[in-house]
């Protein structure tokens, strides 16, 4: 029975999918799932992890449902440490790329996709997990991929480093996942070199049970908790009292009363930037908002929240 993870392949495109699966059978792996919308994947995500099969998790960029950034914090949620490798033409210094790595994005792979980077990002997740293997069964296996984790740690925090102008020593270390007095060591040389530069202290928003500050925000409606909501205009017609939204009023007519609407101000008002639930249809000014921490998937609210304070440096790579 193979050892290796399962693959969730997320790719729109049903050519480049099988490409990837053929790739990856060749690196002995077997299980591998291909979803071409964000919806189907986070549906075939949760049942691998309830199958305790937990995938490395190859996610396009542009999806016909939803974007990415919707899939990551959704598959984040449902397990925080999971390696998603982000595939896109789109370039790295992209604002939007840059969000999705500061959420948790494992790596970048460039398209049209190389294979032999491919294999390299795969070969490196293989490592890491290796290195947690108990020292007393292979304890010479570790001290050798103990060096390698340190050359590919040093990758990571360059690609980490790259994907933002600012950055804190808190940030780096929960998007690494773990602690080591070698990054400490490894940002001291890169100030030496003129690679960062420390630009003071930096609180930061960490979660209330495990410290960790890497947080998303959650959005909710207020009344029902969903977060299947909508930004739009609402109509409040003066004579009945009805408030529905803009699209409601057909031919300008009151869809309650079936009275026209005239003179804006007298007959009606337009209410702007109201959120409206598609869930329980009720509209509200403001949405209610939530953390959730990334690594142990606590919930909490911004006046729960504890404040970490770590060195901030301005990356000048």
């Amino acid at each position: 029975m193979s050892s290796k993870n399962d693959i969730l392949i997320v790719e729109d495109s049903p050519a480049i999918g099988l490409l990837l699966k053929s790739y990856l059978e060749k690196l002995d792996y077997t299980d591998i799932h291909i979803c071409t919308t964000g919806g189907a994947a986070i549906t075939t995500f949760n049942d691998l992890i309830a199958q305790n099969k937990p995938p490395i998790v190859l996610l396009d960029f542009m999806l016909p449902d939803m974007d990415a950034r919707s899939v990551l914090t959704q598959i984040l949620e449902i397990k925080p440490d999971v390696r998603v490798i982000l595939e896109t033409a789109t370039e790295k210094d992209d604002e939007g790329i840059k969000e999705l790595i500061r959420l948790g994005i494992y790596q970048y792979l460039e398209k049209p996709i190389r294979f032999e980077s491919l294999k390299e990002i795969i070969e490196t997740i293989e490592k890491e997990q290796t290195f947690f293997v108990k020292e007393s069964e292979q304890e010479e296996m570790l001290k050798q991929a103990e060096k390698q984790m340190e050359v590919k740690t040093i990758d990571h925090v360059n690609f980490i480093l790259k994907s933002t102008n600012q950055i804190s020593i808190n940030k780096i270390t929960a998007i690494l996942g773990f602690t080591h007095e070698f990054v400490d060591t490894y940002l001291e040389k890169l100030e030496q070199d003129g690679k960062i530069t420390k630009m003071g202290e930096k609180k930061e928003i960490a979660c209330n049970q495990c410290d960790s500050v890497k947080t998303s925000q959650v959005f909710f409606c207020p009344n029902c908790k969903s977060s299947n909501f909508k930004l739009g205009k609402l109509i409040e017609h003066y004579d009945c009292g009805n408030i529905t939204e803009e699209n409601t009023y057909e031919n300008d007519k009151c869809p309650n009363c079936k009275k026209e609407i005239k003179a804006l101000g007298v007959d009606y008002r337009i209410m702007k930037n109201h959120y409206i639930c598609n869930n329980c249809k009720e509209f509200f000014p403001e949405i209610s908002i939530e953390y959730l921490c990334l690594k142990c998937e606590n919930r909490f609210e911004l006046e729960e929240a504890r404040w970490k304070t770590s060195i901030n440096y301005k990356v000048n790579m």
